[in-house]
């Protein structure tokens, strides 16, 4: 069954194999850990607890999409728990990987989806993801579970210029209707 986990060591070495694979195929969309620099799930539970993160980082928490029938790991996604400056302009609180010999499948769709609910759980909304403009791939993905392209802007990192396109989706909280009266003067500034 295919299903989203909070990573364990079952399935380390298909993540591993998964790792091969995009530094086989030079795939530089989404990096996954290498896992043999060091204790990967002492380093995901750092970010979920957020202790001890490098500067300008933010708490996160991970996940994979998994067969758990052949234990096997199909892709992860990682959900922030807040922006800072450079996240609100590339990366956005969802960033997601899908292992290369899987690509083409749905399965990114899917675990978009199933992480939205992750997202829901934590209160996140409303939901930033990016992608690269020529990502079609992504955006399609993002489009399907519901995002809408809010604008597409040029980033600079590293001396590397990238057209990057945000695309939002609100969540609804169960239980909690949003006042637009209180929207606006939020976004006016009168709160």
């Amino acid at each position: 069954m295919i299903k989203l986990i909070v990573p364990e060591e079952a399935y380390l070495q298909s993540y591993r194999e998964a790792y091969d694979e995009y530094l086989a195929h030079k795939v530089t969309t989404y990096s996954f850990t290498d896992p043999s620099s060091c204790d990967i799930f002492a380093k995901f539970r750092r970010y979920r607890e957020e202790r001890d993160l490098p500067p300008n980082r933010v708490g996160e928490d991970k996940y994979w999409l998994v067969d758990d029938e052949k234990q096997y790991f199909i892709g992860e996604i990682a959900i922030r728990h807040r922006l800072n400056d450079a996240l609100a302009q590339r990366g956005g609180h969802i960033g997601y990987g899908v292992r290369y010999s899987e690509w083409n499948r749905g399965y990114g769709t899917k675990m978009l989806a199933l992480a939205l609910e992750k997202a829901k759980e934590m209160q996140i909304s409303p939901v930033l993801i990016t992608c690269n403009d020529d990502n079609l791939a992504s955006a399609r993905v993002m489009e399907k579970n519901g995002f809408v392209l809010g604008d597409t802007i040029q980033v600079s990192i590293d001396g590397t210029d990238y057209l990057t396109r945000r695309y939002w989706k609100t969540i609804p909280q169960s239980g909690k209707q949003e006042d637009p009266m209180e929207r606006l003067l939020f976004l006016d500034g009168k709160n």
